[in-house]
């Protein structure tokens, strides 16, 4: 959230000078400039090459912006708003990136995604590391997305997923009739992603043997599938991810050197949710901005949100979000629904003045839509929906018996 004095005048753009840096290739380095008078805000195009538009209008020269208008710059949208939360505040102007899910407003983050945009103009390998959920993919992404190989495939495996008996057909695929059960031949993901970006994401959950696997291909540039002895030549950009600090497991024996060295071209570390507090409200108005009906944030919500430790960074707002979401009765989302932790007043379970078997009903239809959420979006990967979920893959099972959930398991997605 950038905030505007009276009489500021800010400049918006993807350059590395202006006060509001976008991460969007379609937006010139200094594309606009926008003032606040005290009642609203003025855009002006600073003769940008796609042009500067406000709900789909053209500016040409200036424009009076009102509350809760949107200025268009390249695939970016800056909303207005001159309150939040329902309180009396300055004018507040919320980048908000649409070709990606990425909220870049802490100047953590800004500095990030500045080194991201540098890095992405490269075909160097790139090593991302950071707590689970603090947005490695999304880096993975935008390293992709912002690259000479936008065009190309941009595949992602979850290595922890990768057993001995499966690791060499998921990375390299395998010929039709090579083991039991191969009916067909199969590509793995360095064939998938020839020419675009591969994401190894839970590097450092690769066993040993998988460990020298993977060194192989990456040193030779060419794979095998399984049941063939023809070399394959593939061309793929690299990223890895860990929440693991792989120095250290090297260090301890845990991870090959040579293979570290090999994913390690830089180092991109992703800061915690709450060393990066000025990204919070954004993201709640970026995942509130999504629904079908308008939300507002109760008294105290938004400090109380800036205030929490988020241990479980973006996906945890995101869950806590959406149950305030759930739990509301009508379109404001107070303290009580957000349920962040029991020495919160009226936090940690229903009022008095709720019956317990309803709210428990609620705290299960919560549940159960949580991890609807995230095996989809896991693509059925039960492991994979666990860790978004912070719990283990056994209790997820349980609960998944428990709602009569069966996903079909799914180990590669591809953008």
């Amino acid at each position: 959230m950038v905030v505007l004095p009276v009489g500021a005048e800010v400049r918006v753009g993807r350059g590395e000078s202006v006060e509001v840096l976008l991460d969007d290739h379609r937006a010139s380095r200094v594309h606009a400039v926008l003032r606040f008078d005290g009642r609203a805000v003025t855009v002006r195009d600073e003769g940008s090459s796609n042009g500067t538009f406000v709900d789909g209008a053209r500016v040409t020269g200036s424009r009076r912006v009102e509350d809760g208008e949107r200025i268009e710059i390249g695939g970016s949208k800056i909303v207005v708003l001159l309150t939040l939360s329902g309180a009396p505040r300055p004018t507040a102007i919320a980048p908000v990136a649409a070709s990606s899910e990425v909220v870049a407003v802490d100047p953590l983050t800004v500095s990030l995604f500045a080194l991201v945009r540098r890095l992405a103009a490269s075909d160097i390998s790139v090593l991302v590391q950071g707590e689970t959920g603090a947005g490695k993919e999304l880096v993975a992404r935008a390293l992709h997305r912002d690259s000479l190989r936008a065009s190309k495939p941009f595949v992602a495996i979850n290595c922890a997923t990768l057993t001995e008996s499966i690791a060499a057909s998921e990375l390299f695929g395998h010929e039709r009739g090579s083991f039991s059960g191969a009916d067909a031949r199969k590509v793995g993901v360095f064939e998938s992603a020839d020419g675009g970006t591969l994401l190894l994401d839970e590097v450092g959950e690769l066993s040993p043997p998988n460990q020298a696997l993977l060194l192989r291909a990456l040193q030779e540039g060419s794979i095998r599938r399984v049941g063939s002895s023809r070399p394959v030549a593939v061309d793929v950009r690299v990223v890895s991810a860990s929440n693991r600090d792989l120095a250290l497991e090297v260090a301890q024996g845990r991870f090959r050197q040579d293979l570290y060295f090999r994913l390690n071209g830089v180092t991109v570390q992703v800061p915690a949710l709450r060393a990066r507090t000025r990204d919070i409200l954004p993201m709640v108005e970026r995942i509130l901005a999504g629904q079908a009906r308008a939300w507002r944030l109760g008294p105290g919500v938004a400090a109380a949100l800036e205030a929490h430790p988020w241990v479980g960074n973006a996906r945890e707002l995101r869950n806590v979000v959406l149950r305030g979401m759930a739990l509301a009765d009508r379109d404001e989302i107070r303290l009580e629904h957000l349920l962040l932790g029991s020495r919160d007043a009226g936090a940690g379970g229903p009022s008095t003045a709720e019956d317990p078997s309803a709210f428990r009903a609620k705290i299960e239809e919560t549940e159960r839509r949580a991890i609807v959420t995230a095996l989809t979006g896991a693509g059925g990967n039960q492991s994979q929906a666990a860790r978004e979920l912070g719990i283990s893959r056994r209790c997820l099972i349980t609960r998944m018996e428990r709602y009569g959930l069966k996903p079909k398991p799914v180990s590669i997605r591809e953008v």
